[in-house]
């Protein structure tokens, strides 16, 4: 099976006081060390023979790489791996770049562009700290669907404080207006430790309304043809997220860049979590790899079973098991049978999965296997 290949790029012009993911602000001298460590771990990693099938360069911020960059970043990757990416998705600002950079990103060979609008309202847009207007963005996804990339994605953020009922159908409005292929809607949550925490201490959000916009804007893409496949996540059909779907389904990924996480060969690990350390250990070590766990069939399948039960095709009892080698619904009989009798799963033949309106405490659903 062929595996994921994800690159995480860990610069931002600016840190979003809401955002987890590591990143740092963007230097020349940043993207020279980072350069020379994605040639090192590549390098590392082609000997171990994966063939990938998918690449996704994501982070931080991918999209202030100019064409060239994006291009010369695949060629070096395609040189040094067995990569022939079906899909090519680059993350990226609204408030960067025009058409020329769209056209450029394009031609570099990147065939899915996701954009991280999180919404098409400037009052939400502003108590994000984010660096755009909604008119801005709207005209930069307008001209990335002319562009013509096999697959748009858009990104949405739900329950951000202040967030009305007028916000949701205005982010609505564009929505439609656009045309994705694909849409990904987020609540606003895990900013324990982060900026973001002391402005929800001030405005806390009305969970309930929150909820009502995940599914105004859930309700109104089915009726436009992009369906939920995924708790957070819908499409048109054949536009799922290729890449994405090999963590839900428990497929191999490997992951390069500070932070990046990879599972592959009965194993999972997290790189080294900074710039420094990461292209120190390569340097030194010829490897950025933290602590590696080795995963025993029942933990695969507790980890497989919870990942694919994110899905709303659920998951397959003979699929799991020629994957990790335990029968996990054997092994969760109990946990499954309370569940279904519950109503928050539903079994039929060697098929499980969450009813679609109870994924949204799908948290609470999953918590029983771990």
């Amino acid at each position: 099976m062929d595996a994921g290949l994800y690159v995480h790029f860990p610069f931002c012009a600016a840190k979003c006081p809401y955002c987890h993911f590591y990143s740092v602000p963007w230097s020349e001298a940043g993207a020279r060390t980072w350069r020379e460590g994605l040639e090192r771990e590549a390098a590392a990693v082609s000997e171990e023979g994966i063939r990938f099938d998918t690449l996704y360069l994501g982070g931080g911020t991918p999209s202030l790489l100019v064409p060239d960059d994006v291009a010369r970043i695949a060629g070096l990757l395609r040189e040094r791996l067995a990569l022939d990416p079906a899909e090519f998705t680059v993350e990226a600002n609204p408030s960067g770049g025009g058409t020329g950079f769209l056209l450029g990103w394009r031609d570099a060979g990147v065939t899915r562009l996701s954009v991280g609008v999180q919404s098409f309202d400037d009052g939400v847009l502003r108590t994000l700290g984010r660096d755009y207007t909604a008119a801005g963005a709207l005209r930069f996804c307008r001209a990335a669907r002319e562009v013509g990339f096999d697959s748009l994605s858009i990104d949405l953020m739900v329950g951000v404080p202040g967030e009305t009922s007028l916000a949701v159908e205005r982010s609505l409005a564009a929505l439609l207006e656009i045309d994705p292929d694909h849409v990904s809607i987020y609540f606003l949550e895990n900013v324990e430790g982060l900026p973001f925490e002391k402005v929800l201490e001030r405005r806390p959000v009305d969970e309930d309304a929150a909820v009502d916009g995940f599914t105004r804007l859930g309700d109104a893409l089915g009726e436009a043809g992009i369906r939920r496949y995924e708790i957070s996540n819908f499409a048109r059909p054949g536009r799922e997220c290729r890449h994405n779907l090999k963590y839900w389904r428990y497929q191999p990924f490997i992951g390069l860049g500070p932070s990046a996480a990879s599972h592959a060969g009965g194993r999972r690990w997290t790189n080294r979590p900074s710039l420094e350390d990461w292209v120190d250990a390569l340097r030194r070590k010829g490897s950025a790899r933290g602590e590696v766990v080795e995963l025993d069939p029942r933990t695969a399948a507790r980890e497989s079973l919870v990942f694919g039960l994110r899905l709303v095709e659920g998951v397959d009892r003979i699929a799991l098991r020629e994957r990790t080698g335990a029968d996990a619904f054997a092994i969760y009989a109990r946990e499954i049978d309370e569940l279904a009798s519950e109503g928050l799963l539903v079994q039929a033949g060697a098929r499980l999965w969450i009813p679609p309106e109870k994924l949204l405490v799908s948290n609470a659903i999953l918590s029983r296997f771990i």
